[in-house]
């Protein structure tokens, strides 16, 4: 599923020589978890309503509770949208990074809250029960991936890598168990393209796709080899769902949405919302027929029943 415009555009060139000599790394503790209610049904004095006139900043991830409520990873933690309006989790409160949703529960890394018993950073995080019990996985105080996607179905993880590790050079990386262990991705067939974001795909373990100012580029080994799979397309953000994908293109000032369907190899266009030059397109979802986009002026908003409905302005909560 996503990921980020709001970055540097990585040289492959770079790239490449950081892969090279790259060692799997493999965590052996046991995993810490926070304490948890013994029913997985919302709590509901974790979740308090957001106030009015508050700004969010930092949008780190997006996507659809199961109960189809939208959540966004923000740079104080956690908030999903309700019919009266934006709430929080008062819990769990940590600078989310790489945030990605699976079919029950998420992926994210980043850095922890003030009063969090955790290391900095928190390395690979596994979230359940809306995010108030998470599991480390792996590279806790070691690792911060502002690049991580994760399969919704296959829980297949991909991603890259900044800086090293005590085992781990930078590079692109994948981790077939849930986030436990990491192994190089060769990356052959990317040479000489620009990459701005790589997307895991919803169901299948080894497939996976880069994308960037060169079109997108899929893999079904898991990295190891590419191959061209839109090309000539300056892609600025994309995402998977089981036998479907959907990505921005931008095309000077303009932005367009379109959804490819696997299966048949068919197009539909999807006409964006109004978008300024301060909210270019950072994340894109696509779960059960509904579109979820994010923009880089921290602007949120739902696409169903054939139209967009804005949640969230400039990051401002009305």
């Amino acid at each position: 599923m996503k990921r980020k415009l709001l970055v540097p555009m990585f040289l492959t060139t770079v790239f490449l020589a950081s892969c090279g000599g790259a060692t799997p790394a493999s965590e052996s503790k046991e995993p810490v978890t926070e304490e948890k209610e013994t029913s997985t049904e919302q709590v509901p004095d974790r979740w308090t309503a957001t106030k009015t006139g508050i700004v969010v900043s930092h949008i780190h991830g997006a996507g659809f509770w199961p109960d189809g409520r939208p959540v966004i990873a923000t740079h104080t933690g956690l908030m999903e949208f309700r019919e009266d309006g934006w709430y929080e989790l008062s819990s769990n409160r940590h600078d989310y990074m790489g945030f990605e949703l699976v079919k029950d529960g998420f992926y994210a890394s980043g850095h922890p809250a003030q009063d969090s018993p955790y290391k900095n950073p928190l390395g690979v995080v596994r979230g359940t029960d809306k995010g108030e019990t998470l599991e480390i996985r792996s590279l806790e105080g070691e690792a911060d991936f502002h690049y991580m996607s994760a399969g919704f179905e296959s829980e297949s993880l991909y991603v890259y890598l900044e800086t090293a590790t005590s085992e781990l050079e930078p590079g692109f990386y994948r981790s077939l168990d849930g986030g436990t262990s990491f192994e190089p991705m060769e990356m052959d067939g990317i040479e000489g393209r620009g990459i701005a974001g790589i997307t895991a795909d919803a169901s299948e373990p080894k497939r996976v796709f880069v994308y960037g100012p060169d079109g997108i580029l899929v893999s079904d080994d898991g990295g190891d080899t590419f191959e061209p799979f839109l090309e000539q397309k300056n892609i600025v953000t994309m995402a998977s769902t089981k036998g479907k994908l959907a990505s921005i293109t931008k095309d000077g000032a303009s932005f367009d949405l379109v959804v490819s369907d696997l299966t048949d190899e068919t197009e539909t266009t999807v006409e964006l919302p109004s978008l300024n030059a301060d909210s270019v397109p950072i994340e894109l979802v696509s779960q059960n027929g509904r579109l979820l986009l994010a923009t880089s002026d921290n602007s949120v908003y739902v696409f169903e029943d054939e139209e967009w409905t804005q949640l969230l302005q400039a990051g401002k909560v009305k």
